[in-house]
């Protein structure tokens, strides 16, 4: 948008007339610079758009622990994913994550909103269970739809020492689910290190 707006300015201030203010040439000039700027500004917000970070919106996060006690946060509007491919994910979030792979080697993660490229976009669910409001476990879901195991690297951070631990993970089996459970209570897991193994 800034862009948008410094250029009208040009427009409308900067621009001098090659023929004066009623010539032919300088009204060609002014819709050729028009034609010009509308462009240019489509081809910034299309960029800004393909590499923009997908954020959290703001809430609230509540996780049972017995009938009479919660943990209760403030959720900031943080991104899924870091610029190093890990992410952080907290209960009762799921993250769409597409996955830039070249001969095997992921190169690149980025969240998106939904699913359009289904062979290349990871699914990441992590949920609490709990029964009459006792916490009974955490899970996290890892889908895989490429052809090769997935493995990455996790760390949980947990209520009752409030630091974080190292977890260990078992590979996802190409084109299925992954599931891993934990009867600690967990605020939050990053997950990193992403990597495809031979089967």
């Amino acid at each position: 948008m800034a862009f948008t707006i410094h250029f009208l300015i040009y427009i409308q201030a900067g621009f001098t007339p090659l023929y004066g203010h009623n010539g032919k040439k300088s009204q060609v000039m002014k819709q050729i610079l028009f034609l010009v700027v509308i462009i240019f500004t489509f081809i910034l917000n299309s960029k800004g758009q393909d590499t923009a970070v997908l954020k959290r919106t703001p809430y609230t996060l509540k996780i049972e622990v017995d009938k009479k006690n919660f943990y209760e946060d403030q959720i900031g509007a943080t991104p899924y994913i870091f610029p190093n491919n890990g992410m952080q994910i907290y209960p009762g979030e799921t993250i769409y994550v597409e996955v830039l792979e070249e001969n095997g080697i992921i190169k690149g993660m980025k969240a998106v909103k939904e699913i359009t490229k289904p062979k290349t976009t990871l699914t990441i669910k992590f949920s609490q269970k709990s029964e009459k409001k006792i916490h009974q476990m955490m899970m996290l879901e890892v889908q895989n739809p490429f052809p090769k195991n997935l493995i990455y690297d996790a760390k949980m951070f947990l209520l009752s020492n409030k630091k974080w631990v190292n977890t260990s993970i078992y590979p996802v089996t190409a084109g299925l689910s992954g599931i891993e459970t934990w009867p600690d209570i967990i605020i939050s897991l990053g997950l990193d290190n992403w990597r495809f193994i031979d089967k």
